[in-house]
């Protein structure tokens, strides 16, 4: 099941990335396709991994009670882990309610884009990035990275630039709507 959960966390990576590009570029009015491929595989992936995730968390406290040692102040950052993961799931839903446009009119456009929209979006960046970084040791473990503190650094360099280019494309479509 771990193996599973790694794989899935790849796709996630993946989808992820070519999504937030793809859609940043999009909200910073550039003419390309967003493909709607991307983010509903990247939606499939992450279902799949919190399934895969809450089953091993189950486990987890299925062991951890077997044992009758719980340990929990020594595991603060898998309890991190974990929280940050399933506290994601609101901003996500909120983020698919915020982008999902109509074709009412013939031409394709989004829902209205305020205040609480762009700070639900900012936090839904933070919040990616805070769960990214807690477990982007633990991934590149499950991957057999030797190297780990190299490579993770080049990993959080890498994500840290397409969230800010994502937190950046949401600032100007705010500013952009404000003008309207």
């Amino acid at each position: 099941m771990r193996k599973l959960n790694i794989f899935l966390v790849i796709a996630i990576f993946v989808t992820f990335a070519a999504h937030a590009v793809a859609g940043a570029l999009k909200l910073y009015d550039a003419d390309i396709q967003s493909l709607p491929v991307l983010a509903f595989a990247c939606l499939g992936a992450v279902g799949l991994h919190v399934i895969v995730t809450s089953v091993l968390t189950i486990q987890t406290l299925i062991a951890r009670k077997r044992s009758g040692a719980g340990y929990f102040r020594d595991n603060l950052m898998f309890w991190a882990r974990r929280i940050s993961g399933f506290a994601l799931l609101i901003p996500l839903v909120l983020h698919i309610l915020t982008f999902i446009g109509n074709n009412s009119s013939g031409a394709f456009r989004l829902n209205e884009f305020g205040n609480a929209q762009l700070i639900l979006q900012i936090l839904f960046v933070i919040l990616i990035a805070f769960h990214v970084f807690t477990n982007i040791g633990p991934a590149l473990i499950s991957l057999g990275v030797r190297n780990k503190k190299a490579f993770a650094a080049d990993m959080i360099f890498v994500i840290s630039v397409i969230l800010l280019f994502a937190a950046g494309a949401f600032c100007i479509y705010y500013l952009r709507w404000a003008a309207l």
